[in-house]
């Protein structure tokens, strides 16, 4: 056998791959700035907060059954309250939706004490109509101890529910467990149905004086 070594297979250059590579690191950086609006926007609770901003989150008319078994159409209507506050919430949710609802009760308690006239109205509603009936709704209304001159418990019917969420962005995803994942944020609408703002449950003194503002420039 020949100990002569074989000829060395011959070296690409690097330069045709490092190219590739910065072509498609450049299409990346840019289709996020694009879709992150110049990377100030990384998730999608950012993006639906933006178009709140934008005036672009508009709620089509909608009625929708209360705690007490009455039906209300909830704006867009003569005598709609200039500003409501609304959360998305499922009675039985162990979590969130609790939160929320110690949140709004906070919330009613400074408009009573405020003695604030009928401007801004609190508004929670159930996307879980299959669950969630009347003498469900009205053991959440227990528990918080709303009062229905401030605070609404309500659910629409099925196919409303489906098509509000789809309006305003929520996102509603059963857990696997019975339950589900959703976004825990207090909406600001106008009489019109249109989200002005849209605020953590943590931030709801931000999010009255904000309604209150509201609901003063629409007298």
């Amino acid at each position: 056998m020949s100990d002569t070594p074989l000829p060395a297979a011959p070296r690409r250059p690097l330069w045709p791959t490092l190219l590739c590579c910065g072509a498609l690191l450049a299409l990346f950086i840019g289709t996020v700035a694009r879709i992150s609006q110049g990377f100030e926007l990384w998730t999608f609770e950012s993006l639906r907060r933006a178009q709140a901003q934008q005036g672009l989150l508009q709620a089509s008319p909608l009625a929708a059954t209360l705690s007490d078994g009455s039906r209300r159409a909830l704006w867009q209507h003569a005598g709609a309250p200039r500003a409501l506050l609304v959360d998305f919430i499922y009675t039985r949710c162990p979590g969130v939706c609790q939160a929320l609802g110690s949140e709004y009760q906070r919330m009613q308690d400074e408009l009573a004490r405020q003695d604030a006239p009928g401007g801004v109205q609190l508004l929670s509603l159930s996307f879980d109509p299959a669950h969630d009936d009347v003498p469900a709704l009205a053991s959440y209304a227990r528990l918080h101890h709303a009062a229905p001159a401030q605070w609404w418990i309500a659910v629409p019917a099925a196919d409303d529910s489906q098509r509000l969420l789809g309006e305003l962005g929520v996102v509603a995803v059963p857990d696997g467990v019975g339950g589900y994942v959703h976004n825990g944020a207090i909406h600001l609408l106008d009489g019109e149905g249109r989200v002005r703002e849209i605020f953590e449950y943590e931030a709801w003194p931000q999010a009255l004086a904000a309604a209150q503002r509201l609901a003063g420039a629409a007298r």
